[in-house]
């Protein structure tokens, strides 16, 4: 791996060519966002006024956006860069600004009654033209928006309506202390919430109990205190919910992405109702691992753990071009150009940022985050990453700027469809047993966690919320009996439910996030209905697909997804994604009794 090849490193070059010409927008934008508000005090006065600060605000945006990307892809690639770290703090400092600035654009939208809102689209075409779409996902909220006065004192309330996830997250990474464990080499090692999940996939059975074992017997010192912090952000969410004229705290959280609680029940019922295949897959592991029971804390062991594959960055690009080449030449020439543009900051060196993304803005090239080091998951991340790029280029690119984004709703959808493109491609391609169980491990693996395991956690929400609105008090006792129950729902009677298992909901952060962790298993089962339709040449397939990455904005998720073909209210997709994960577990199966 060259690491110092320039080639290797994104060329942010087209954004701006140095870091004067930055400076030059910063100002520009600046002294933009400082001019703003007065446009604010008119802009309902008439269709043109309220038309003509739309179209301002819709380029101050873009502006500022474009100079908050610049700031933080060259605080991504060195964060110990001084200049770079400068950048970001003035970039994050102008965003700032800008919010404050705009805070009473849709508020101020929203005083318009419903008769003078639509008068004003009639009256002025490009109104309607050019943002008819956009004003009406503003005033959908209309019944939501509380009086002036009121909205300000919500406001100065964020900071301490944060503060069980601020608490929970400040107990859990910096006060919470565990006993040591033996691991693998016989080494007393202290155990933590960051290097948990590496002992659960010991080969050594001793050494994965012991640290279950020992991690919830930690956590349950405070079981408590994780209870109270649980209720209490509950009650904000409930609370936030009521006084926005919410019927729920669900209902509050889903609407934003046009699902309604009907949709979010569907998506549990019907994962839920397909446990057979997860538990066949439990059944599997088992023999495979060849234990007479399997507990919870077997199931993160790797089945195969002989299989090692290395790749050159060039022979990832390679492989991932060849397996997206199923979508068309349009899609492999585009992402083919955008490699060769150097999207792509390759390899990991001092002071770049961890893990992967993909960023850019509207105005910019789909830029790409990696620390490649030519392991066989840093090809699944570039298939991954290149998924989210490809979205944005066929977003930006067909979409006027307040529709060239897309929502975090169907983002997972496009990059969880090239991971399965690229494994399905690689198990077609491989000749190499073991490298074959491997791929097929790792797919049997996305589902049972991304889809079960996260229907399992979006169903314990439901739970607790409807719990606390029919007045239960959600004592530790509770939250464990109804957690146990869950589990054993969820393991059927293939895995030994081990007691500590009643505690796991104290260890799971998204519990904080307010219903969000649903949409995990909306991106994985929506991209195995495309992929399927795809991969069986369904006619129309490809074309709805496209249709879909181009949309933006310009549908809600719900129908965007309904354009690619995924229906979330209906059965025929979660029938699909189960179907998909039964017949990879079937696969699997075969292969490795082929020994």
């Amino acid at each position: 791996m060259n690491q110092n090849n320039i080639n290797a490193n994104w060329d942010l070059t087209p954004i701006y060519p140095d870091v004067s010409a930055w400076e030059q927008a910063f100002q520009k934008a600046e002294q933009m966002v400082k001019d703003f508000p007065p446009l604010l005090e008119t802009m309902i006065d008439s269709a043109e006024n309220l038309y003509h600060a739309c179209e301002t605000f819709t380029l101050l945006y873009a502006d500022v956006e474009q100079i908050y990307t610049y700031a933080h892809l060259r605080y991504s690639e060195n964060t110990k860069d001084n200049e770079s770290r400068q950048l970001m703090g003035k970039a994050q400092n102008l965003f700032a600004s800008l919010s404050s600035a705009s805070a009473p654009f849709s508020t101020t939208i929203l005083k318009l009654s419903e008769t003078q809102f639509n008068d004003y689209l009639k009256e002025f075409p490009a109104l309607e033209t050019e943002y008819g779409i956009y004003l009406r996902n503003i005033f959908r909220y209309k019944s939501h928006i509380l009086t002036e006065a009121e909205e300000k004192l919500i406001a100065s309330f964020s900071k301490q309506m944060g503060t069980a996830e601020d608490t929970y997250e400040t107990l859990t990474t910096s006060d919470m202390k565990f006993e040591n464990i033996t691991d693998e080499d016989g080494n007393s090692v202290e155990l933590t919430n960051t290097n948990y999940s590496l002992h659960m996939r010991s080969q050594k059975r001793e050494v994965r109990q012991s640290a279950f074992k020992t991690l919830y017997k930690g956590f349950n010192q405070f079981r408590n205190t994780f209870a109270s912090l649980y209720a209490g952000q509950i009650e904000v969410e409930k609370v936030s919910a009521k006084v926005k004229h919410y019927d729920s705290a669900l209902q509050a959280s889903l609407f934003p992405d046009y699902v309604t609680p009907e949709i979010y029940q569907n998506i549990i019922d019907n994962i839920s109702g397909h446990l057979d295949v997860l538990f066949r897959y439990y059944s599997l592991k088992k023999e495979v691992l060849g234990v007479d029971e399997l507990h919870i804390y077997d199931i993160y062991q790797p089945l195969i753990k002989e299989y090692d594959k290395k790749f050159t960055y060039d022979e990832a690009v390679e492989t991932v071009l060849n397996a997206v080449s199923i979508f068309g030449q349009e899609y492999v020439d585009i992402l083919k150009q955008g490699y060769a543009d150097r999207w792509v900051d390759v390899y990991p060196k001092e002071g770049k940022v961890g893990g992967a993304f993909s960023g850019g803005c509207a105005t910019t090239a789909p830029y790409i985050l990696l620390n490649f080091q030519g392991l066989d998951d840093d090809v699944s991340t570039l298939a991954h990453e290149s998924g989210h790029s490809m979205h944005s280029w066929f977003t930006r690119k067909n979409n006027r700027l307040q529709y060239a984004d897309y929502r975090i709703f169907v983002a997972e959808v496009p990059s969880t469809v090239n991971e399965l493109i690229l494994a399905y491609y690689r198990l077609e391609h491989s000749k190499n047993r073991l490298e074959k169980l491997s791929i097929l491990e790792n797919l049997l693996e996305l589902y049972k966690s991304t889809i079960y395991r996260q229907v399992m956690f979006a169903e314990f929400e439901m739970i607790t919320h409807s719990l606390s609105e029919s007045g239960e008090i959600l004592t530790a006792d509770l939250l464990c009996e109804k957690y146990y129950e869950l589990n054993k729902k969820y393991f059927g009677g293939e895995v030994v439910l081990d007691e500590e298992i009643a505690s796991e909901w104290m260890r799971i952060p998204h519990f904080y996030y307010n219903f969000y962790v649903y949409k995990y298993a909306v991106g994985l089962t929506a991209a195995s209905h495309i992929v399927k339709r795809i991969r069986n040449h369904e006619e129309g397939a490809l074309d709805s697909y496209f249709a879909f990455l181009k949309l933006g904005t310009t549908k809600n998720p719900i129908d965007s997804l309904k354009v690619a073909g995924v229906d979330m209210t209906g059965t025929d997709v979660f029938d699909s994604a189960v179907a998909m994960f039964s017949e990879l577990i079937d696969e699997f199966e075969k292969l490795w009794k082929e020994e």
